[in-house]
């Protein structure tokens, strides 16, 4: 099977793991230094798991997954809540006072 120069198989293994997975998404996106918004965070996440691996998981068409990663697909909300329910993370829309 082909694998990106970004899939790591210890890491796939470990980001298989919800506890773990979560944990590594979240610290993607509250880095101090370089802190990435959800959806970049979760193509880097994925494409660590590995496509495949990651669109087995939620259920979903790996011609799918690979769209949103290569940044052709926009995800509406439900979209993005199905593939972080894996990381058991779902996305909260606030509107606050400026």
């Amino acid at each position: 099977m082909y694998r990106s120069n970004s899939y790591d198989e210890t890491l796939s293994q470990e980001l298989k793991d919800p506890e773990f997975a979560q944990e590594y998404l979240l610290a993607l996106t509250e880095d101090e230094d370089e802190p990435m918004d959800i959806e970049d965070a979760l193509r880097l996440a994925i494409t660590k798991m590995g496509t495949t691996d990651f669109a087995q998981i939620i259920s979903e068409d790996k011609a799918n997954v690979d769209k949103f990663i290569k940044g052709k697909r926009n995800l509406k909300e439900d979209t993005l809540n199905r593939y972080l329910s894996h990381f058991e993370l779902k996305i909260k829309k606030t509107l606050e006072v400026a």
